[in-house]
């Protein structure tokens, strides 16, 4: 009787994983197509108005871009292939359309297999995951504020 009652909670373990997957697949799919299906803005930001989105009002406010400036469009090159053209648009956009792109392929993964592969990303989120996430952010938003003001070409 015992091992009817574990093969039950393995049926039930891989099910749920697999409903899981399909979520992350749907979503992660999903914004990588609709960013497939933008035409990425020829000055590195403001591919967001295509989706019916305000112009940012950070610019004119503060005198710097907002953090997220140049994401829309850094994903809309990477998910045409374009990746150092994202990387210009803005590193830390490119570096979340990748993050994206992993998560697809394993939740793809999962849905075929039945087999996660959440541990290999969960080695990969620690602290310093943390610190480098942070680090990063600050760096890309640097970055696109000082080409914004042309000190980068």
């Amino acid at each position: 009787m015992g091992g009817a009652l574990a093969q039950s909670f393995a049926v039930d373990e891989v099910r749920r994983r697999r409903i899981a997957a399909g979520l992350v697949f749907t979503a992660t799919a999903g914004v990588l197509l609709v960013a497939w299906m933008l035409e990425p803005a020829q000055r590195g930001f403001g591919t967001h108005q295509a989706l019916g989105l305000p112009a940012c009002s950070w610019p004119a406010r503060f005198g710097v871009p907002c953090p997220s400036c140049g994401m829309t469009t850094a994903f809309s090159l990477a998910a045409k292939g374009r990746l150092i053209d994202g990387f210009v648009a803005q590193p830390m956009g490119l570096l979340l359309a990748v993050a994206a792109g992993m998560a697809m392929v394993g939740a793809a993964l999962t849905l075929v297999t039945g087999r996660t592969v959440w541990p290999v990303y969960e080695r990969l989120w620690t602290a310093r995951g943390a610190w480098f996430l942070g680090l990063a952010v600050v760096l890309a938003w640097g970055y696109k504020a000082a080409s914004m003001r042309g000190w980068i070409d």
